[in-house]
């Protein structure tokens, strides 16, 4: 209260001045000092009972402005949205400051990872008050909220506009405290040495050892770790900022130099952290850790409210397809109730189970992707449904005309079915007249087949007797053969020889005749034929062997 009172006589004072327009030097003055305390505001209730205060501190200073006016929406003040002139500045409207930061986003993504960011009215101002606490001296912020509230992702454009090279670590499991100051010895030469502005964002969640706050405490209440370099290292430090120290009159002192340089440190090096309320963990570390608060400004992330939820579900449900058009403003304003409504129903249950329920700007986002995702999913199955359903149509319709055109077929097919069927009861007729002349040829072959029978049988008794005969014959015919075997080729060519066969020899040139030269007429059965028939003696005596 006493510091409310002290501002507000400051404010009379300023008021009593001849500096610029009484109003306006008095909203800034408020800007700057009673936004302070309202950024560390983390309920209504606070909110409704700094404005009391601030009635009662107008009151005692005899101030005519009422807070309506000297807190008049937008209450907001920067440097980067006034065009080309870097004065401090009020914006008019939020349109305005809009419509910079979105060129700012542009020109951010142009040359850095793509941040998809829906600008509404409280994003703007969490940046432009980052812009504000990072732009002044040792100016290390203190961003709380819960996580998926877009900490890091407006940290990221703040430090973008305030012209600073963001760094943050990729820290695992296995970082070490040694990993940790082997990442801050970079960082704190190009703050020095190099004179870039360097920002700094850690996370709670990147603190995997409760130790990395001794150093992280150090940087931001001093500025100076003491373990942090070696002596060659620190005398490399100084040397890089021989230049420097020269140009600021600093004497080759090196205690004046190292102090220089944490100065320049402090100057050019700004640590952002982003901490989460939720449990016991930041209570513990504030405690042991006082220049987490004391060292910071500190900016709640509450939650977005009705406008701002249904800006951003506007936002991505853009490119959703939905008719009519107007659903998508219907949609976005029912996803932001039923937001609202799990964050009302999470404090009905910690009034009634004493436990937090936490609900984030993620979780938000992550209802829109879920959406999406099912919408798309479903309009797949819909239209699987529907190319299913329209190949059956096109199926029934090519097999009704296939249908149609084979019944066609048909009646074609049924004619000449009639015209064959006519044709084949003539056959038939024929047929049976055929028939009638088959069975009588049968009964004749049947006749027939009796006298084949009965001849059969007479060959048969034929061949038994022929066979008996040839039996009594063969040896005869074995001892013709032998006898064949017995004549020479002299004695063939002597018989032929003779002008007139022996007695009992021309019988026996008959017979050769009748077996070899097929011979059967006994009027050519003469001597001549014979000894012609015994022309070539080896071929007529290899036929009488194949004869016998």
């Amino acid at each position: 209260m006493r510091e409310l009172t002290n501002i507000f006589q400051g404010m009379t004072l300023a008021k009593q001045s001849n500096f610029g327009t009484p109003l306006a030097l008095l909203r800034l003055y408020v800007h700057e000092s009673c936004r302070v305390f309202q950024d560390r505001m983390i309920s209504e209730q606070e909110m409704a009972d700094f404005e009391v205060m601030i009635c009662d501190s107008i009151k005692k200073v005899g101030l005519k402005e009422t807070p309506d006016v000297l807190l008049a929406m937008p209450n907001c003040h920067t440097d980067f949205a006034t065009g080309t002139d870097p004065t401090y500045k009020p914006i008019a409207d939020m349109a305005q400051l809009k419509k910079c930061l979105d060129a700012k986003l542009m020109e951010y993504n142009e040359s850095n990872a793509m941040m998809d960011l829906v600008l509404f009215d409280q994003a703007m101002l969490h940046i432009s008050r980052i812009v504000r606490i990072i732009s002044q001296p040792a100016g290390n912020a203190m961003l709380i909220g819960v996580g998926g509230s877009g900490k890091q992702s407006l940290t990221r454009l703040a430090a973008s506009i305030a012209g600073y090279e963001t760094q943050q670590l990729a820290v695992t499991g296995t970082f070490s405290v040694m990993d940790l100051k082997e990442a801050i010895k970079p960082m704190y030469m190009n703050a020095t040495v190099k004179g870039i502005p360097t920002l700094w964002l850690m996370t709670d969640s990147q603190i995997v050892n409760d130790k990395f706050l001794i150093y992280i405490n150090a940087l931001l209440s001093s500025g100076w770790i003491s373990d942090l370099f070696a002596k060659d290292e620190i005398d490399a430090l100084l040397g890089g900022m021989n230049g420097e120290a020269k140009s600021a009159n600093i004497p080759d002192v090196p205690e004046l130099r190292l102090e220089f340089a944490v100065k320049r440190f402090r100057s050019n090096f700004k640590m952002v952290l982003a901490f989460s309320p939720v449990g016991d963990t930041f209570r513990i570390r504030a405690r042991r850790f006082p220049g987490l608060i004391n060292c910071t400004a500190i900016n709640f992330f509450h939650g977005w409210p009705r406008d701002a939820l249904i800006s951003v579900a506007g936002r991505f449900l853009a490119d959703v397809e939905l008719e009519p058009e107007e659903l998508k403003g219907k949609l976005a304003e029912h996803m932001a109730l039923e937001h609202l409504s799990v964050e009302s129903a999470s404090l009905r249950y910690k009034e009634t189970q004493r436990r937090f329920n936490y609900v984030t700007p993620k979780s938000f986002l992550e209802l829109i992707g879920f959406y999406k995702f099912l919408l798309l999913q479903k309009r797949t199955d819909v239209q699987r449904q529907i190319d299913r359903l329209d190949v059956g149509l096109s199926t029934l319709r090519k097999t009704a005309a296939d249908v149609a055109e084979l019944q066609v077929d048909l009646k074609h097919t049924m004619v000449k079915v009639e015209e064959k069927k006519a044709a084949t009861d003539v056959l038939l007729v024929e047929m049976g007249v055929q028939r009638e002349g088959a069975e009588k040829e049968q009964a004749a072959a049947s006749i027939e087949a009796e006298k084949a029978d009965k001849a059969s049988s007479e060959a048969e008794a034929i061949a038994v007797d022929a066979e008996r005969e040839l039996g009594a014959a063969k040896p005869a015919m074995e001892a013709a053969a032998a006898a064949v075997d017995c004549l020479s080729k002299s004695m063939l060519t002597e018989l032929k020889s003779l002008p007139k066969p022996p007695a009992g020899v021309d019988m026996v040139t008959n017979a050769c005749l009748i077996l070899v030269s097929k011979e059967y007429n006994p009027k050519k059965h003469s001597w001549d034929a014979a000894k012609k028939m015994m022309g070539n003696v080896e071929a007529f005596k290899q036929s009488l062997q194949v004869s016998g």
